[in-house]
């Protein structure tokens, strides 16, 4: 088009300072545009750490509320025992109480203790319902059997939780600090299996012995 013909009338005139200018204006959108997505992209980060930290923090106190928990099983399981324990001394208390004639010579531990019935096909050849002492085996005379080396024959000892029984009997595996009871029933003896129980043992020449109580 010539210069002729051109419309001037509705030309638009822009200063050059005035295009400077906007061109200053677009560079700093554009830096600003690159800093907040900077910003953004920091923030995300922020963010993800931040729930990474959040899980981890979780993930300690359900460890520390299962610890918590444990330790307080365990306390419960001690008080327990000490309850348990605080019974035996007292009962052990009582059995020396009602038995004023436990001497010097008595003594007491800890044994495993079963039960044995007077009549079993399991004794064979000595199926002969006497004890070894050739006592009739009656359950109602109160009879443990022993290792005739560790506790003398006549000696009485005073079981916990059952009371007072006389050493008349032994048995093939009846050795060292074990104790058999007799008993009247297999059920009793299978209900009662094996157990650790304090005993005192008061020797035949121990004063004459206590009292039998059960």
């Amino acid at each position: 088009m010539s210069t002729q013909n051109a419309d001037w009338g509705n030309a638009i005139v822009i200063d050059p300072k005035r295009l400077s200018a906007l061109a200053t204006d677009v560079q700093q959108l554009r830096r600003h545009r690159l800093f907040l997505q900077s910003t953004l992209a920091a923030l995300a980060l922020i963010a993800l750490s931040v729930s990474l930290t959040a899980y981890s923090q979780a993930d300690r106190l359900t460890r520390l509320s299962r610890e918590v928990q444990e330790q307080r099983k365990n306390a419960e399981t001690s008080s327990l025992a000490l309850a348990t324990l605080s019974r035996s001394h007292q009962n052990i208390l009582s059995a020396t109480t009602l038995a004023p004639s436990v001497g010097t010579k008595s003594w007491g531990r800890r044994f495993v203790v079963t039960k044995y019935l007077p009549t079993s096909p399991a004794y064979g050849k000595f199926n002969t319902g006497k004890t070894s002492t050739l006592l009739k085996a009656d359950p109602k005379a109160r009879i443990v059997a022993v290792d005739p080396k560790v506790i003398p024959y006549g000696s009485w000892i005073w079981i916990e939780g059952l009371g007072w029984y006389q050493a008349q009997d032994c048995g093939a595996w009846i050795k060292g600090f074990r104790l058999d009871v007799l008993t009247a029933t297999e059920k009793d003896a299978l209900e009662y299996g094996k157990q650790e129980r304090f005993a005192i043992v008061v020797p035949p020449d121990g004063a004459g012995g206590p009292t039998p109580r059960a």
